[in-house]
């Protein structure tokens, strides 16, 4: 279950990202179904879709707000084969006395243990490993496309904010794929060989920002994306990688011909 602090952690990153509910037209929290569920408001919400609730009920302006679940974002939809045991190996980098630790220290233990199966995952090798980590990235990258598509069809002028609750490692396996940076000289990198160049892995309730867009014309702009902890070091202007984002999002609707029939009717 989502928690006291991570609830009171999760408010807290919502008010330092500088983000005001007066610059939205519209404010919508989506996020994974998968539970244990919290009664939330009269509503049973998964900790990852109640995380994004808070998070947008901190933006969002007398308590505007529309919460929906999304199945694309819920990592028990996958259907390829889990390459590894995240159980045991979340387990093992629990400390033996993790019951015993105060509410911070468990916090700060379970994000030690989530780093441990993300850096896990991403080292691994092999064809199923591979599909794994592109069936994830391609469950985000699949909802960035259909905002793309939504974007065309909204009044010029009108800004939409979208809070997303996700998981540990979904949003680390598309930023491997798609995540475009500058080096020292200028040079243009996709994707990343550790972790740490771009200064780890996200933490419980951390958030970065993908910018969906259209110029006056009519034109997608670039998939801006930006980090919302400004602890991170400082990699310049930021994009995701369009044409790769668009290659995950139709590897994954090969996967999911369901998620297509689901996204017409949400529409």
């Amino acid at each position: 279950m989502l928690t006291d602090i991570g609830r009171d952690i999760t408010s807290k990153n919502a008010q330092k990202s500088g983000l005001s509910g007066e610059d939205f037209d519209y404010i919508k929290a989506i996020g994974s179904t998968v539970g244990p569920y919290a009664d939330v408001e009269g509503e049973k919400m998964g900790r990852a879709l109640e995380t994004a609730h808070i998070y947008a009920n901190e933006i969002a302006p007398d308590g505007t707000l529309n919460t929906r679940p999304t199945e694309v974002l819920s990592y028990a939809n996958l259907v390829s084969k889990v390459p590894y045991n995240h159980t045991e190996i979340y387990n093992a980098n629990l400390p033996e006395n993790f019951e015993s630790l105060s509410d911070e220290e468990k916090v700060e233990a379970q994000a030690k243990a989530q780093i441990a199966v993300t850096e896990h995952v991403l080292g691994l090798t092999g064809p199923e490993a591979d599909q794994y980590r592109k069936e994830a990235a391609g469950s985000l990258a699949y909802l960035i496309t259909h905002y793309q598509e939504v974007v065309h069809r909204l009044k010029s002028g009108t800004k939409t904010l979208l809070p997303a609750g996700s998981h540990g490692g979904f949003v680390e396996f598309l930023m491997k794929a798609a995540l475009v940076r500058k080096d020292a000289e200028g040079k243009k990198i996709r994707g990343f060989s550790t972790l740490n160049e771009i200064g780890g892995p996200h933490s419980p309730s951390e958030a970065f920002t993908v910018g969906v867009a259209t110029d006056r014309s009519g034109n997608d702009k670039p998939l801006k994306f930006t980090f919302d902890e400004t602890n991170r070091p400082d990699l310049g202007e930021m994009e995701l990688d369009a044409k790769t984002v668009k290659e995950l999002a139709e590897f994954y609707k090969e996967l999911h011909p369901e998620f297509r029939a689901l996204r017409t009717h949400q529409e």
